[in-house]
């Protein structure tokens, strides 16, 4: 992985609106800020945002799913720990996941 360009905060400042637009544009990395190129922020799109916090949740949701089963001694499956992996990195929603579980029972 490459590291990110970082702008000095007089680059950013100088070329504020054109760092806005390029943060906007579909598929967009964020822009990195920092005094002698080493990066002290980041500025991001709204969506690119609220993606990083809903990945997060979920990351910590399957997580705490898989300390509750523990704590009860139950080991999920491969096939299960798959489905939470899916979950944990939104290929599968949750909705989407129960109803394959429940799927598997009502055979």
């Amino acid at each position: 992985m490459q590291p990110p360009e970082v702008l000095s905060f007089r680059e950013f400042r100088a070329g504020l609106a054109a760092a806005l637009r390029r943060v906007q544009e579909p598929g967009a990395e964020p822009v990195f800020v920092g005094a002698h190129r080493r990066a002290e922020a980041v500025v991001m799109s709204v969506e690119h945002y609220e993606q990083l916090v809903a990945a997060a949740g979920r990351r910590e949701a399957v997580g705490e799913a898989l300390a509750s089963v523990g704590a009860e001694g139950i080991q999920p499956s491969a096939e299960g720990l798959a489905r939470l992996d899916a979950v944990a990195e939104g290929r599968l929603s949750t909705a989407q996941a129960r109803e394959q579980v429940l799927a598997r029972y009502r055979r």
